[in-house]
């Protein structure tokens, strides 16, 4: 029982404050978005050298470079329209990209917004002093009797200034916060 207990507060020790979590939260979302930025830009450099490579062709025919004695207006032309749709395919890419990043920066505010206002919630609750008592009995661990309430137990720890969660006595008393 007493190994449970301990295993119980080193979970809740390396479990990451609210936070914390949202802090480990972003950093996965700015990972994920700088991964997306480096695929958009593969694609945008591939447009970029498959233009550059239709320009100089359009050039060495209108010079009469190599078999550009042979070239047509025809070919001319075409090579021009290739050029044209690789130009809009690239502004094309570019309100993509704009677009996608812009979503995704703005999911990332919102999240962090609804984290914070469920942290503010949370201390508000707690600062209110509005919940529960409850009398520790043999056998409980503070993880079962803040799920028992639905609440955290770090809400549990804070609103009883408790140091260690494997410290509790039969009979102590605990203010519970409302979830």
């Amino acid at each position: 029982m007493r190994a449970l207990a301990l295993l119980a507060a080193a979970l809740l020790l390396a479990a990451p404050a609210p936070a914390q979590r949202v802090a480990a939260q972003q950093q996965q979302l700015l990972r994920e978005l700088e991964f997306a930025v480096q695929r958009l830009a593969a694609r945008f450099d591939a447009v970029e050298q498959r233009q550059d490579a239709l320009s100089a062709r359009l050039a060495a025919l209108e010079r009469g470079e190599g078999r550009a004695a042979l070239a047509t207006k025809d070919e001319v032309a075409a090579l021009r329209t290739d050029l044209a749709a690789l130009k809009a395919a690239q502004s094309r890419m570019r309100g993509e990209i704009v677009d996608d990043l812009s979503g995704r920066i703005s999911a990332i505010t919102e999240r962090q917004a609804r984290a914070q206002q469920a942290a503010a919630r949370e201390e508000a609750r707690a600062a209110r002093g509005s919940g529960y008592s409850h009398v520790v009995e043999a056998g409980q661990t503070l993880s079962a009797i803040a799920e028992a309430y639905g609440v955290s137990v770090r809400a549990i720890m804070k609103a009883n200034k408790i140091a260690d969660p494997t410290k509790l006595q039969v009979g102590q008393k605990l203010f519970i916060p409302d979830p």
